[in-house]
């Protein structure tokens, strides 16, 4: 096994056709193992482009893995700490490793590791695996690999629909929630005419990430409210809008709209991936929230995966709140992941975070209780008094 590394733009590009190929023989494929998810973070958003490292490996001259690390310095628990990581942004969400599906994910996390001891330039002290999903090629040979001063810790969850047909897709979604969308897309409806597209290619998916980016800046993200919309951070504008050509080069950037006579008042931008349609971002015009339209949109689209044949799942990417107490779509975990090497200041790592998982969370748990108890103690004196 050879072992080549590469960083920067200067290192990635030249990795195109092999990564390409690699990415399209994982048997689940997602958005995140894409040579254009990369090249667009690292163009767009990556403060250091320079930080991030390729370790390439071959097998007979075949690139078989690919782990994209970047080096950082930040401080945790007072500690100075040097940290190889997968790249994590607010924009990313997910994140993994590529490794071909006959190769021993085991055995090369930890060539991987024996790797980054040998870069004398850049020692490490931790390794650490951010937003990881429970079916990734990194998690499966984190486990396979049982390297020690591993600390597994449970995050959020992804969630998604399962996309046979549309019973199945909603087999979780609560009935009387059904019955609510059909109500308010009659409200809609009562407006005008409700139409929804999909936009893939060319000049009709540029018009439609154009109707995207104004709905998106026009509510609680734009000027007015929160400010995070794309259009006011030219960064993360050049990062969708290479998404879009990176990714439309195979029709697998979506655009959706959702249309009152005509007139956009949903936008979801997607990535199709494998056999896995992912919703990246989410848009709507506020004056017609009575009527739901970024659910009536995300109930149009669960109908447009259902009737393809090579959809199999369209997921929400994360667990937005929003889809907890009505959609309630199945999920995955989410996992972040640490291997500690035993230097100095990783040690003192290790040994903080062993003590917060298992002195002071229970810890503070049990006062928790104890609070709780002598609160219904007080209660039931209060009641016996009166």
């Amino acid at each position: 096994m050879e072992i080549r590394v590469a960083r920067g733009l200067d290192g990635l590009l030249p990795l195109e056709a092999e990564w390409r190929s690699l990415a399209a023989s994982l048997p689940e494929q997602g958005f995140m193992h894409a040579f254009g998810w990369q090249l667009a973070y690292l163009q767009h958003l990556e403060p250091n482009p320079e930080s991030l490292h390729f370790f390439s490996f071959y097998a007979d001259g075949r690139l078989v893995a690919i782990f994209p690390l970047r080096h950082r310095r930040r401080v945790v628990f007072g500690i100075p700490l040097r940290f190889w990581e997968l790249p994590a942004h607010p924009h990313l969400v997910l994140g993994d490793v590529l490794i071909a599906p006959n190769q021993d994910g085991g055995a090369l996390l930890r060539q991987l590791v024996q790797c980054l001891g040998e870069q004398k330039e850049l020692p490490w002290d931790v390794l650490h695996l951010p937003d990881i999903l429970e079916e990734s090629c990194a998690l499966r040979s984190l486990r396979a690999a049982s390297l020690a001063r591993t600390i597994y810790a449970p995050g959020w969850v992804s969630m998604y629909f399962p996309c046979p047909d549309m019973e199945t897709a909603l087999a979780t979604t609560k009935k009387e929630y059904r019955r609510n969308l059909r109500r308010q897309r009659k409200k809609l409806a009562d407006n005008g005419a409700l139409t929804m597209s999909v936009a893939t290619e060319g000049t009709e998916l540029d018009i439609a990430f154009a109707e995207f980016l104004r709905l998106e800046a026009s509510g609680w993200k734009g000027k007015v409210g929160k400010g995070s919309a794309i259009l006011l951070h030219p960064k993360l504008y050049r990062f969708y809008s290479t998404l879009k050509d990176q990714f439309s080069a195979d029709t697998r950037c979506l655009i959706f709209l959702l249309r009152l006579d005509g007139v956009a008042i949903a936008a979801q931008f997607c990535l199709l991936a494998g056999h896995t349609l992912y919703l990246s971002k989410i848009a709507y015009d506020e004056t017609w929230q009575a009527g739901a339209p970024g659910n009536q949109l995300l109930y149009d689209v669960l109908e447009y995966c259902c009737a393809r044949d090579d959809i199999h799942r369209f997921s929400l990417v994360t667990g937005p709140l929003w889809a907890v107490p009505n959609w309630h779509p199945p999920s995955t975990r989410l996992w972040d992941v640490c291997v500690v090497r035993a230097s100095l200041p990783g040690l003192l790592y290790y040994t903080a975070r062993r003590c917060k998982t298992h002195l002071l969370v229970p810890a503070r748990k049990a006062l928790q209780r104890v609070r709780s108890g002598l609160g219904r103690l007080a209660g039931a004196r209060g009641g016996v008094q009166k």
